[in-house]
């Protein structure tokens, strides 16, 4: 008899006496493709351009930092957003709940926290420091130049905006090529066009950069152990930098998992970022998460960071653009308002 790649006999499978789909629980005790299905509604549905989830996601981190600082300039506006989408699917309970957490947080809350620190932000790209503006510019180019959608002459300005940004911060030209080298790869840039329009590029950027000698300093009594989101200076590892992210914004874990998985569970699959970029969560099946599927879902975050963020990263590459937050929930994001596309040409 012949035999299948996993060397099970390939019969065909019973079939049952009454046609009854199977329960949830009698779909765990054997293979079955309903967990792999997804609803037919869905099929042909744009996904959500990198770049809009990553702008819907600094937006809820804005939001989370105002929370996490007892700011009622995003308290309100929170507690206002998920008031109106209990009240349209009439659960009163939650509303009132919601008015009463509103209440006690507008007590002890201020109206504008000191959000922002006047010190800038230094981040590690390698060897060289660039701010927080800096670094975001470099990670919004490398998602255009990623995109399918940026032909030749897309990628030539985002590569020439980050050139100008490398100048400014005075970074050499060893550093910067490794920048733009790490921006290109995988992408559709011509490779025989590539090194010669680097070098173009860079020409005006230093060979390498000055050395300053650093001034001697008398010796300092033993620091206490910096706390666990603080990285020691010579640790240069993604997680630590995320670590830090995260301190300098302010998010508290708790604030964070309660407006991901309230906005989300509550509001159609949609936090005040993904509402204002016209993107939502939905599930493979066609329903959306509830409060477990919203929470679980969080998860993956957790998961994406100690991947050194390759799990968010594979939105780039993945078929149905879900990232590791959605390989575990089993969502998908979608793009609103744009008509669906033929699976075939």
């Amino acid at each position: 008899m012949p035999e299948t790649k996993y060397d099970l006999p390939a019969t065909p499978v019973p079939q049952g006496e009454t046609g009854t789909p199977l329960t949830r629980r009698e779909s765990r005790e054997i293979v079955t493709p309903y967990a792999f299905e997804v609803c037919p509604n869905l099929l042909g549905v744009p996904t959500a351009h990198p770049l809009r989830r990553a702008i819907a996601m600094a937006i809820d981190g804005i939001i989370i930092s105002g929370l996490a600082k007892a700011s009622l300039l995003l308290i309100l506006p929170v507690m206002t957003y998920l008031i109106w989408f209990r009240l349209q699917a009439k659960k009163f309970n939650h509303v009132i709940v919601l008015l009463l957490v509103t209440a006690f947080l507008s007590a002890s809350a201020t109206w504008m926290p000191e959000l922002i620190v006047k010190e800038e932000t230094q981040r590690k790209v390698g060897e060289t420091e660039l701010s927080a503006d800096q670094a975001m510019v470099l990670a919004t180019s490398a998602l255009k130049i990623q995109a399918e959608s940026c032909k030749l002459d897309c990628m030539e300005k985002e590569l020439e905006k980050v050139a100008k940004m490398l100048r400014r911060a005075g970074v050499d030209k060893v550093a910067a090529t490794e920048m733009l080298d790490g921006l290109v790869q995988g992408s559709d840039f011509p490779p025989a066009q590539w090194s010669t329009y680097r070098e173009a590029l860079l020409k005006d950027l230093p060979e390498a950069a000055p050395v300053v000698q650093a001034e001697a300093k008398p010796a300092q009594a033993a620091q206490a152990p910096l706390p666990w989101y603080l990285p020691d200076e010579n640790t240069h590892s993604v997680v630590a930098w995320v670590k830090g992210i995260f301190a300098d914004l302010g998010i508290g874990v708790g604030w964070a998992v309660f407006y991901f998985t309230a906005t989300i569970a509550w509001c159609h699959g949609q936090t005040m970022g993904k509402k204002l970029m016209r993107i939502k969560v939905i599930q493979l099946d066609g329903k959306e998460l509830n409060l477990f599927g919203a929470f679980s879902r969080q998860g993956g975050y957790g998961a994406g960071i100690a991947t050194g963020m390759l799990g968010f990263l594979q939105i780039l590459w993945d078929p149905n653009r879900q990232a590791i937050q959605d390989k575990v929930a089993s969502t998908v994001v979608i793009r609103l308002g744009k008509a669906k596309r033929p699976l075939t040409h």
